[in-house]
């Protein structure tokens, strides 16, 4: 048993369905709003979809960062856009849609505030041949207390505390 068993509110985030992921809709510098219910939003040149976003010159990747919890068996996710290089977006664009080998492991800057790691802060990007692209920053490279996992969900719009303390 996990030391964070004792805790009443990890038993309920548990039962609710475990360690809540958050995703953002698109970079923080989109200035078209949002995408809605539309596979892709076109404006001019400029697109924007589920996980690839073009906007003027500047490429984006919809990237995954793991969130250990400190004691505790489950993670969370956080889907935040990367922007990276031009090569790096075809060739996940080539293998995402026509099978091409998985780009190599690039970098890339963080395009959304989350928290504990601002906008432009460089990130080591992955690409799993079956997954979405991951993404390494060092705030999130150890695990987070349960405290500091609520707190990070306070700072993104997601309080969880109050639910946390219903029983």
């Amino acid at each position: 048993m996990s030391i964070l068993m004792l805790d009443a509110r990890w038993r309920r985030l548990l039962e609710l369905g475990g360690p809540v992921d958050i995703g953002f809709d698109e970079p923080e510098d989109w200035p078209h709003g949002p995408r809605g219910d539309a596979p892709v939003l076109a404006v001019g040149a400029d697109r924007l979809a589920s996980d690839l976003c073009r906007c003027g010159d500047r490429r984006f990747l919809r990237v995954v960062i793991e969130v250990a919890v400190l004691g505790g068996d489950a993670q969370a996710y956080l889907a935040p856009w990367a922007e990276v290089d031009h090569p790096t977006f075809y060739a996940y664009v080539a293998h995402a849609t026509d099978g091409a080998d998985a780009p190599a492991a690039a970098s890339g800057t963080l395009a959304n505030d989350l928290a504990l790691a601002g906008l432009g802060d460089a990130l080591a990007i992955s690409f799993p041949s079956e997954a979405r692209p991951q993404a390494a920053h060092p705030a999130f490279a150890a695990p987070l207390t349960f405290e500091a996992l609520l707190d990070l969900y306070a700072a993104l719009g997601h309080d969880m505390r109050p639910e946390l303390m219903r029983s």
